[in-house]
């Protein structure tokens, strides 16, 4: 039973190589403050090799596409392992643009698990093709067990979800505060202004159109003030940003396109 699961790990692995070199070529943000141009070769280089290892999965057991698909999961962790301690809102990129979400707990376990799986089977001699052609009931339960796990742990189900419904538009999506209040917290911007705010809760709260605006007290170079952070409410790559309005009303934004400050009921 145990050589028939390490086996099935290879026709397994193909498949999620090939799935994500998939979504990386085909799956395209809508918004347009998505993966900027200049790292679309680097993500056209990342499929490819997805793709060469994943077809070399199944057509051949040479121990060089083994150890290349150990080192690609491996790299894959430690990656997703570095995003997830920053605490940065970027994603890993995995499925393309689908994998939008902040890097977290599940993307690392899912990319975890596929490196203990790559290793598991590095020893198996046969192809995938040749594992699946004599696959059983049995088999088959086994993958469609392994297959439902890592839906469990993948983050960018529900965004396919989403996409595929397409019908609402980011202004009128439903999206619950503390949703909110987790990107926030991975943000970069967060960090940027976390030390200057003088207390835990926000003072205001209120939302235009895609964008929810969050106000914290704050004290910089010992001058009252006010962080006003922009929070974009859906999932694709948009960043967070903030502006501060100095007690008096005198405004300074992060960036040209930072949140601007008006007065408008929480």
């Amino acid at each position: 039973m145990t050589e028939a699961v390490r086996e099935l790990q290879i026709p397994f692995l193909a498949s999620v190589l090939l799935l994500a070199c998939t979504a990386k070529l085909t799956v395209r943000d809508p918004d347009p403050g998505g993966v900027p141009h200049r790292r679309r070769p680097f993500v056209y280089g990342v499929a490819v090799a997805e793709g060469t290892i994943g077809v070399a999965l199944l057509v051949t057991p040479m121990g060089l596409v083994r150890l290349a698909c150990v080192v690609f999961f491996g790299t894959a962790t430690w990656i997703i392992g570095d995003l997830a301690r920053r605490g940065t809102d970027e994603g890993c990129g995995c499925f393309g643009d689908l994998s939008s979400a902040p890097a977290g707990r599940r993307g690392l376990v899912r990319a975890a698990l596929l490196t203990v799986a790559a290793v598991a089977s590095a020893g198996v001699p046969e192809t995938g093709a040749a594992v699946l052609g004599r696959a059983g009931a049995g088999a088959v339960l086994i993958l469609a067990a392994e297959t439902a796990l890592l839906l469990t742990l993948s983050p960018e189900l529900a965004l396919a979800v989403e996409r595929s419904r397409k019908a609402t538009p980011c202004e009128v999506l439903d999206v619950p505060l503390e949703q909110t209040h987790a990107r926030l917290r991975a943000s970069e911007a967060w960090r940027e202004h976390e030390d200057d705010l003088t207390s835990a809760r926000p003072t205001e709260t209120w939302r235009e159109l895609c964008v929810r605006y969050v106000v914290y007290p704050a004290r910089i170079d010992g001058r009252a003030a006010e962080v006003v952070f922009a929070v974009p409410v859906d999932g694709r790559r948009q960043h967070v940003r903030a502006g501060i309005v100095w007690a008096g009303g005198h405004e300074e934004q992060d960036d040209d396109s930072g949140p601007r400050r008006i007065h408008t009921p929480a």
